[in-house]
């Protein structure tokens, strides 16, 4: 399992496809909102992550923004760690046999996904786009 997850911006894709069709290039701005959403998860992550090592949080940071497509997300988590960081995180959120766990992924999203929607849609506003 990974000790990340993603932020998608979605629900606007009749109101994206209308700008595009209209001569806008929305992509950076989409590109934008999501890198801005991501802060507030990527921080909550990192006031949770387990500092035993300060390894973890070493690791934590935001990839992206990326296209698939018409799709556009962010990854938010491990990223670029070694494989025995990455073990380790996955220890830490899920914990095994022989250790609790300490999730600070799930949580962070859990908790921080409705600030992060409103970074998103003020970071479009600002822009003109909403």
């Amino acid at each position: 399992m990974a000790t990340k997850g993603k932020l998608e911006l979605i629900g606007l894709a009749a109101y994206l496809e209308d700008l595009a069709l209209a001569g806008v290039d929305i992509d950076a701005a989409v590109g934008k909102a999501l890198a801005a959403g991501a802060q507030p998860i990527l921080k909550q992550m990192d006031a949770l992550v387990p500092k035993d090592t300060h390894n973890l949080e070493h690791h934590l940071e935001v990839d992206g923004p990326h296209r698939t497509g018409n799709f556009s997300y962010v990854d938010i988590g491990l990223m670029n760690a070694d494989k025995e960081t990455a073990i380790y995180g996955n220890v830490q959120e899920f914990g095994s046999s022989s250790v609790a766990a300490q999730p600070y992924v799930r949580p962070a999203f859990k908790t921080r996904k409705a600030a992060a929607m409103r970074v998103m849609k003020d970071t479009l506003k600002a822009m003109g786009f909403l």
